[in-house]
């Protein structure tokens, strides 16, 4: 009997996640589309922004090229970035009016991302390149699924509350410590790989 509740429970989760990707695959594709133009648009501005490892100290990075930030303000740096984006999010959820905000902090943190890891490829080179390939992008890309998951759900209650004035379902404050938890479970493994593999760091994103 337990064994069969068991099997009902993981099902139940497998069709709640299949559908929820079914019903917002547009808004889904959209946000991914985002997300690849902001980050093109930061590899971009790194490469023309004329910064090289001669110049670095003039755009005040050496407190972040110098290992300064290895330790755990690094997590508390990244936790306040995080809070800041899923805040910013939650606002659309008010009224579609504020959505545009959210989309603006979604693609400027994305732009951040490419930025980041291609002035670590520029000033580390090899080291920059086992950085960014091994823990940034990794974990960018698990924060960044967490954030269109969280986006989608926060986009439909923002359409649910203009047409029917309330949106009753996921419950907000859920959703919010449940992301919350996600993203403080990955800045927790991006600190400690960073620290471990004494890998280098110019933004906390």
């Amino acid at each position: 009997m337990q064994a069969y509740s068991r099997i009902n429970r993981i099902s139940n989760i497998k069709y709640g996640i299949t559908g929820f990707f079914r019903q917002n695959k547009i808004k889904i594709f959209v946000l991914i589309f985002l997300a690849v133009l902001g980050i093109l648009t930061g590899v971009f501005t790194a490469l023309k922004s004329g910064i090289s490892v001669y110049n670095s100290q003039d755009y005040n990075l050496f407190v972040f090229t110098n290992g300064n930030l290895f330790s755990f303000d690094i997590f508390f740096s990244r936790m306040l970035s995080h809070i800041t984006v899923i805040a910013v999010i939650s606002l659309g959820s008010l009224t579609i009016f504020l959505l545009p905000f959210s989309y603006l902090i979604y693609i400027y943190r994305a732009y951040l991302i490419g930025f980041n890891c291609t002035l670590l490829i520029v000033l580390f080179g090899f080291s920059g390149i086992f950085t960014s390939i091994v823990i940034i992008i990794p974990c960018q890309i698990a924060v960044t699924f967490v954030f269109i998951v969280y986006f989608c759900i926060m986009i439909n209650r923002a359409i649910e509350k203009r047409r029917f004035g309330y949106c009753e379902k996921p419950k907000f404050l859920k959703v919010f410590l449940i992301t919350l938890l996600i993203l403080t479970l990955l800045n927790v493994i991006e600190t400690l790989l960073l620290i471990c593999l004494n890998g280098n760091t110019i933004l906390v994103i």
